[in-house]
């Protein structure tokens, strides 16, 4: 398929273009001009154009599907710029969508299991959930999928990656105690990259569009155990300090949802010392340049 990816350089684009170009698709990836520029995406030959600019409609013109990754991932930054993350989450979409129906081309919308919560628990939630509303009242062929909390090569705590299992990894790596602010027993559903990946890759070949799924692996791991299975992966001894204390809205609350019967997610045994290995090697190879 011809694929086009935004936000080609952060986490969960750069992941899904270097498989989906390694499976051997045609993937156009783009990335907003001055972005950050981080290491792991070196030699990406990313198109810089921002996704809210009409510019970037042609470029769909003769794509299959546009896998739409560009935004503001995270709720710590939807919290310090709630406009730009409505901006960036959803007024994005409205415009790749204007694209899609030019084209013929079908988008993949990337949300959280968070924008499925009555009401959305914060700003991160909300402006993904209204990203959600464009796809559903637009004519484009569009399908929202809803990811727990994804983790794998390319998440890279030092230039920017605010997943916990990322931080936990960075830590242990460094030699450094874990902290777990707040309930450390709050329980995520962890899904590895490369089956998240592997989902967007079934869904857009199948011409699934115009639905809502959720990938997850349906299995609620408090941030305590996930911060063990990372020592044991690293083979680190660090403490594990919990001291407590408030966290913003949303934050030190539990999320999980139902798996897909369709979608295969690995346990988490087995996907985070794959990603502690990845995260070895990114780092020596950092080291090196």
């Amino acid at each position: 398929m011809r694929f086009l990816v935004t936000g080609a350089t952060g986490f969960l684009g750069w992941r899904a273009t270097t498989l989906l170009r390694d499976r051997g698709h045609d993937v156009l990836a783009l990335a907003r001009p001055g972005g950050a520029e981080r290491s792991f995406a070196r030699g990406l030959d990313a198109e810089r154009v921002d996704a809210g600019d009409p510019a970037i409609r042609d470029l769909v013109a003769g794509r299959d599907a546009v896998l739409h990754f560009a935004g503001v991932p995270d709720p710590a930054g939807a919290r310090r710029d709630p406009a730009r993350a409505v901006r960036e989450n959803a007024g994005t979409t409205l415009n790749l969508l204007e694209a899609c129906a030019e084209h013929g081309a079908g988008l993949v919308y990337p949300s959280t299991v968070r924008a499925a919560v009555e009401p959305p628990p914060d700003e991160y939630a909300l402006s993904k959930r209204l990203g959600e509303l464009v796809c559903g009242l637009h004519p484009a062929p569009a399908t929202v999928v809803r990811f727990t909390s994804v983790f794998g090569p390319g998440q890279v705590a030092r230039e920017g990656a605010t997943g916990a299992i990322a931080w936990f990894a960075a830590k242990a790596l460094d030699g450094e105690p874990i902290v777990i602010p707040g309930d450390p027993n709050r329980a995520r559903d962890f899904v590895y990259v490369d089956d998240a990946v592997a989902a967007l890759e079934e869904i857009a070949m199948g011409g699934r569009w115009n639905e809502t799924v959720t990938v997850a692996s349906g299995v609620a791991t408090p941030l305590l155990r996930a911060a063990k299975l990372v020592l044991d992966a690293v083979g680190s001894s660090v403490p594990v300090e919990t001291p407590g204390g408030e966290l913003p809205p949303g934050e030190n609350e539990s999320y999980g949802a139902d798996p897909p019967v369709d979608f295969s997610v690995r346990p988490l045994e087995e996907a985070i010392p794959s990603y502690v290995d990845w995260l070895r090697s990114a780092t020596q190879s950092r080291a090196r340049a």
